[in-house]
């Protein structure tokens, strides 16, 4: 069921098996029942989980308790490998604290953020929802047929409160459709008044004794839809700036900017030792600027959703083969590449390309260990995930060149034509697009195989679209299949209508991507060249204020005591050097790098696509080896600029 999500069978799990953190679970069911709020059943409702108030609070008690254990855990593993220093000791004190309480408010507030996502969401689907039951309204004039056609038709969550309000017509809750209709315009009317006055216009289209009134007054319903939701997205994008400004100052930039100045604080008797640098950079950090880039996101509207392609696939069909190739090659050339450094160390280091101390050689012998996960991660997202998008592309490539297709088609059909001729008609015009290609297997089927109409479309053995995973081009061919009983010239004048209709979604999908590409342009910017770019110039800059302390401590060995009041100049270099060398902090810093391009990547991705998997996969594996290429390039290069300045 829907409802069943990873949520659902761990409060069902938690319930089952870990009650006994409760003690008397009947006292603490009554507890649980009476201390949750009206928005917190309401959330429970809306989502569709079926749990109970009291399963919520067992897994936030025991999920807390769990990631107390865990990062005891870590604590141990981190001092048992880096001595015990005061700054670890309050970093790993306050990480353990935070994460468990994190865990907890997240776990027990799931419900209402799952709610509120599923909300705004699911005003994203309202162009493509509306647009079904405007279409089908054209074709007949049957509001409980178009709301049946739109709910049966789309696998988004709006349709699921179609299928909800049919189901109550069946039973009786509502006396008509009209009053199911008013009812849920005014339940939607409280997150999307455009959406509820274009229902009423629909439903008022049902009124008009005159078809070309009708016409236009369902042409205003969707209209107002398209404008409301490029409306939408515009405040979207214009909220963006100043949490994208926070994003890039406080959680990028500034951290950045603070690795250069790591080593001076020894001058003020701070020691930063690898237990503090891991969980503030490598933990911490990451945590942050992740979460944060969530919370934005939290409010993206997800519109035109891209589509979902099932590994039956044919161009997936040897696609578990290709994950295990892909995952063993990774590990390799990994391995291969994280241990060339100490593997120059061992031969002799020929031409001193290794560093062995600061501002020594080109490279310290760890940085072959961040390409190797950068080219892991690489590998593995192009490996797999390059299918997917090339599938994807020839989707997208079909619904862009679909709504021409149609309106030749359209015009075909209106000629008096029968479908067999008017698809090949259209192949042969559409010549060289994909479109094209699908066209003619229609045809193709029609003629050879003498089939319906339906089933040389959607058979699934050899229809034509069967391989064509989108909602908009199935849902408009069935709209098809249905209004070539009509008339020649009603059932082509249909069609263009369809073509019509495709065109102003494509248009406002069009709106949308150029109102949010300032936002995405800058942020793929910012992890592709600035963050590697300051990284790389920050890290430089680190270990030459680092060699500069080195160097004065030991010159300052030399100085009768009266010129080294308090010893300042004797302990300058030892804040960082002696806790963390060289090479594990350029270590620790570039693994901070890569999963800060991740974070990145995944936040463009975001505003740009919504939660899509294979895209962030994909966009991931080009965006990080830019990266990490200018992090190389300008870590080397500050390096070398700098060695001649100390």
């Amino acid at each position: 069921m829907a409802g069943h999500n990873w949520y659902f069978r761990a409060c069902k799990f938690s319930g089952k098996n870990l009650g006994w953190i409760a003690g008397d679970i009947g006292k603490f069911k009554k507890k649980s029942e009476k201390s949750i709020s009206r928005e917190f059943l309401d959330a429970i409702n809306f989502t569709g989980l079926e749990i109970e108030p009291w399963e919520v609070h067992i897994l936030a008690y025991s999920g807390a308790f769990v990631s107390l254990l865990l990062m005891i855990f870590i604590d141990v593993m981190l001092f048992s490998i880096a001595p015990y220093e005061s700054p670890a000791i309050m970093a790993a004190a306050v990480c353990t604290a935070i994460v468990p309480l994190s865990c907890l408010f997240y776990l027990s507030e799931y419900p209402k953020i799952h709610a509120r996502f599923m909300k705004i969401h699911s005003l994203g689907d309202i162009p493509e929802i509306q647009s079904y039951i405007v279409m089908s309204m054209k074709l007949v004039p049957n509001m409980e047929r178009a709301i049946t056609f739109a709910a049966g038709n789309s696998l988004k969550p709006l349709a699921k409160d179609l299928k909800k309000l049919i189901w109550d017509i069946h039973l009786r809750v509502y006396s008509n459709i009209d009053d199911a209709l008013i009812a849920f315009a005014n339940q939607w009317g409280k997150n999307s008044e455009y959406f509820k006055r274009s229902l009423h216009l629909v439903k008022s289209s049902t009124n008009e004794p005159d078809e070309a009134q009708r016409i236009m007054t369902l042409n205003k319903s969707l209209d107002i839809v398209l404008d409301g939701t490029k409306t939408m997205m515009d405040g979207f994008a214009a909220k963006l700036k100043t949490p994208t400004y926070i994003l890039y100052s406080i959680f990028i930039l500034i951290p950045l900017a603070l690795v250069a100045l790591l080593p001076a604080v020894g001058v003020v008797g701070i020691r930063i030792d690898i237990v503090t640098l891991v969980l503030v950079y490598d933990i911490i950090l990451p945590l942050a600027t992740f979460f944060y880039s969530e919370y934005i996101l939290l409010s993206r509207p997800a519109t035109f959703s891209p589509p979902d392609i099932p590994d039956k696939h044919p161009g997936l069909s040897n696609i578990k083969s290709v994950r295990k190739i892909t995952i063993i090659i990774s590990l390799i050339v990994g391995g291969l590449v994280g241990l060339s450094g100490y593997i120059f160390l061992y031969i002799g280091n020929p031409f001193g390309i290794v560093s062995q101390e600061a501002m020594a050689g080109l490279v310290p012998p760890t940085f072959p260990v961040v390409w190797a996960l950068a080219l892991m991660i690489t590998i593995y997202c192009l490996g797999i995930y390059t299918p997917y998008k090339k599938i994807r592309d020839g989707i997208r490539q079909i619904e862009n060149e679909f709504a021409d297709a149609l309106f030749i088609l359209g015009r075909r059909i209106t000629e008096g034509r029968s479908a067999e001729v008017a698809f090949a008609h259209t192949s042969e015009t559409m010549k060289g697009a994909k479109i094209g290609e699908v066209f003619a297997d229609v045809a193709k089927n029609l003629t050879t195989m003498r089939t319906t109409l339906h089933g040389a479309i959607f058979n699934e053995e050899y229809g034509a679209f069967k391989d064509v995973y989108s909602d908009r081009v199935h849902t408009t061919m069935k709209l098809f299949t249905e209004s070539v009983h009509k008339s020649h010239e009603a059932a082509g004048m249909a069609i263009i209508k369809l073509a019509d209709h495709l065109k102003e979604l494509q248009e406002v999908e069009t709106n949308i991507k150029r109102s949010l590409y300032d936002v995405t342009s800058t942020m793929k910017s910012t992890a592709m060249i600035f963050a590697p770019l300051i990284g790389g110039v920050t890290l430089a800059l680190s270990e030459v204020i680092q060699k500069i302390l080195i160097t004065i401590t030991k010159e300052s060995m030399l100085l009768p005591e009266e010129f080294n009041i308090g010893n300042i100049m004797k302990q300058a270099g030892t804040g960082i050097s002696q806790a963390v060398h060289p090479d594990i902090f350029l270590l620790i810093i570039g693994i901070y790098m890569i999963i800060l391009v991740a974070i990145l990547t995944r936040f463009t991705c975001g505003i740009e696509h919504g939660g899509d998997k294979p895209q962030f996969m994909y966009d991931l594996g080009q965006m990080l080896p830019i990266s990490i290429i200018v992090f190389t390039v300008t870590t080397i290069t500050t390096r070398i600029l700098f060695k001649a300045m100390v």
